[in-house]
């Protein structure tokens, strides 16, 4: 697993919303519903991503989250690192040694190396909408 328990909740979430682009509020327990995250933890993730500037909340009736900025304005990457902190794969070897570097290097350190060089950088560029865009296309071809 490469992000946090916390953090794929939070991702399930906020894409979700993306998804959702409603022009206000929507409810913890839609988006928990809606995102297979229990509605419990759901709150505390986003009630830390209200204080990271991620979503707004609204308290009272017709209350709930939403995204902080247009989905296409946020980057799934902020996302990770405001939950995570700092995504650094280049730090820890695939098979877990002490030592992997480009001189003395485990025998998966290149494939290793290409993933993580083509993971940072899509997730970089891909922005909550075009996660929830190709949510949306893979739904239309294999059903949820």
């Amino acid at each position: 697993m490469i992000h946090s328990p916390t953090c794929q909740h939070a991702l399930r979430a906020l894409i979700y919303l993306a998804e959702k682009d409603a022009p206000g509020p929507v409810l913890v327990r839609e988006i928990a519903d809606a995102a297979g995250v229990p509605r419990q933890s759901l709150a505390k993730i986003l009630h830390g991503l209200r204080n990271k500037g991620l979503v707004r909340s609204t308290k009272g009736p017709g209350g709930g989250y939403q995204l902080a900025r247009p989905g296409t304005d946020m980057n799934v990457m902020e996302v990770i690192e405001a939950i995570d902190g700092r995504v650094e794969l280049d730090k820890s070897c695939i098979l877990g040694l002490d030592v992997c570097t480009d001189h003395a290097s485990c025998a998966l350190h290149d494939v290793w190396k290409l993933f993580r060089e083509n993971y940072v950088a899509t997730i970089t560029r891909m922005s909550l909408r075009d996660a929830a865009d190709a949510l949306k296309r893979k739904r239309m071809v294999i059903p949820l």
